[in-house]
């Protein structure tokens, strides 16, 4: 690599992070800084445009964009988190134990993982969704469980390739259990791989929510959140484009910069 691509490459990492601090900072501070309630209405100013008071504009109902754009990451983002690590913990320990176990019961597993692979995804969230509500506890376990198959097969197969190295198969006949492997010997030298995963299906589990809320099944009014606020503006796009545009590029810009980083390392 020459010295002018380094450069790129440090300042397309650069950016990265920095899209990733804002949004970290954004998500931790936005009930503290000095924005309009997210809630508050302002009959008089109904999808309102640029303006000194409302600097993105209102929506139909008068609420402030910028306010509700940014506290519109937040239960994304906790929703994500919670499910991203509850896919993390299933898939790891059931495609790593899966491996281990060998015979008949990594093949049962492996097809188990195939079956949940090939079913549709925002389908089974919908049918799951209209059944037990908005309950973000629900939604974080839902989301969890269905994205747990893509790692599993990550950590599975790189646990395969761990089982036929020398030092795994010394730890194995020294009489080490599956536990004991999984934490000792294959978590340690496969944790690159299975965390570039877990970051992807964290960009994947944001999309799912959001787009549950576009559909009207994940965040409920009035809480602000990106594609809760794509659906509601979506009809008033020629009056106020901002009301659609700020939330896709506060959503599309988390997505790229995880993307982005994964890609980088």
């Amino acid at each position: 690599m020459n010295s002018s691509s380094q450069r790129r490459l440090i300042r397309i990492r650069i950016i990265v992070y920095c899209v990733l601090g804002f949004h970290a900072i954004v998500a931790l501070i936005a009930p503290l800084l000095p924005l309009t309630p997210t809630d508050e209405q302002d009959s008089g100013a109904m999808l309102q445009g640029f303006s000194a008071t409302h600097w993105l504009g209102t929506d139909a109902l008068g609420r402030d964009i910028l306010s509700r754009v940014l506290h519109g990451g937040r239960p994304s983002l906790i929703i994500a988190v919670l499910a991203t690590l509850l896919s993390a913990i299933i898939g790891v320990a059931l495609g790593s134990l899966a491996a281990l176990a060998g015979s008949w019961i990594d093949e049962a597993l492996a097809r188990f993982i195939d079956f949940l692979l090939a079913v549709p995804t925002l389908i089974l969230l919908l049918l799951i969704a209209s059944f037990f509500g908005h309950d973000p506890f629900i939604l974080s376990v839902t989301l969890g469980l269905m994205y747990a198959a893509p790692i599993a097969r990550v950590a599975r197969g790189s646990t395969q390739v761990l089982l036929a190295r020398d030092f795994v198969r010394v730890a194995r006949l020294q009489g080490g259990s599956g536990i004991n492997l999984v934490f000792g010997e294959v978590l340690p030298n496969v944790w690159r791989v299975v965390l570039t995963e877990i970051a992807m299906q964290f960009t994947w589990i944001i999309l799912a929510f959001s787009s549950l809320s576009f559909l009207g099944l994940g965040a409920s009014p009035p809480t602000p959140e990106w594609g809760l606020m794509i659906a509601e503006a979506r009809s008033y796009m020629t009056i106020n484009p901002l009301s659609v545009i700020a939330p896709i590029v506060m959503l599309g810009s988390l997505v790229l910069a995880v993307q982005a980083l994964v890609d980088r390392e």
